[in-house]
């Protein structure tokens, strides 16, 4: 199986080119992708996107058009929006949804770019693999919708907002929804796996520059899992 894991920060990305030797394949932009070397049951393909929802699809169009891979898992850290959410937990995405796209005056779904699918729900064969994980010891699996937008969310009256809008809403992230997008055009499924770092709207960036390293181990162990079931 050819699986690409996808973080749009090099911290992100640590602990996996700490445990794997990789080469680089290519770097465009934002965009840094390296090839593990002597994996022997999987071909992966780490990808640094850069921030944000363009350069995370830039990434993703280049990644599928130069690897056709089977799966995109995209991972990094997330804000928490549940109450059921602390600081260290991992977050599985199975719906995602932007938050900051607003085409409701032609009839749209808030977060629904015109013409596309209201929200991106994870692929039931996937579905059924992550319910298979159990829960760590020292933090909790979580499982639901994640949001993404522009926005890093330290604003209070922001992140009321939203959480009147995503009622079900677990995270938010920069990147995923935009990679799911793109990862539709190609019918490859996507597979969002977070740490959270912080607490949207709660001293959220100072958490995350404290919990960045903490979030990213997480949700690495978490993909670790989930490479070993396939």
């Amino acid at each position: 199986m050819k699986i690409v894991i996808a973080a749009a920060m090099k911290e992100e990305l640590l602990p996996f080119r700490e445990l794997y030797q990789t080469e680089l394949v290519i770097q465009r932009g934002k965009t840094v992708v390296e090839k593990v070397i002597g994996s022997a049951k999987h071909t992966l393909i780490l990808v640094e996107t850069g921030i944000g929802k363009v350069n995370a699809a830039a990434s993703a169009s280049l990644v599928c058009e130069i690897f056709h891979p089977d799966i995109i898992i995209n991972t990094g850290s997330a804000g928490g929006f549940s109450e059921e959410i602390t600081i260290g937990d991992v977050v599985y995405g199975t719906e995602l949804i932007y938050s900051d796209v607003d085409a409701t005056g032609f009839d749209y779904a808030y977060g629904q770019v015109p013409k596309m699918p209201k929200s991106y729900l994870l692929d039931q064969k996937w579905s059924k693999l992550i319910g298979q994980l159990k829960q760590p010891e020292t933090y909790k699996l979580h499982k639901g919708q994640i949001v993404t937008a522009d926005s890093f969310m330290s604003e209070k009256s922001v992140v009321k907002t939203i959480k009147k809008r995503f009622k079900h809403a677990l995270a938010s992230d920069m990147e995923s929804t935009a990679i799911a997008q793109v990862s539709q055009f190609y019918q490859i499924p996507v597979l969002n796996i977070r740490g959270v770092s912080d607490i949207a709207g709660k001293e959220a960036a100072v958490s995350f520059d404290a919990h960045l390293n903490q979030a990213a181990i997480h949700a690495f162990e978490q993909i670790q899992k989930v490479i070993n079931l396939l």
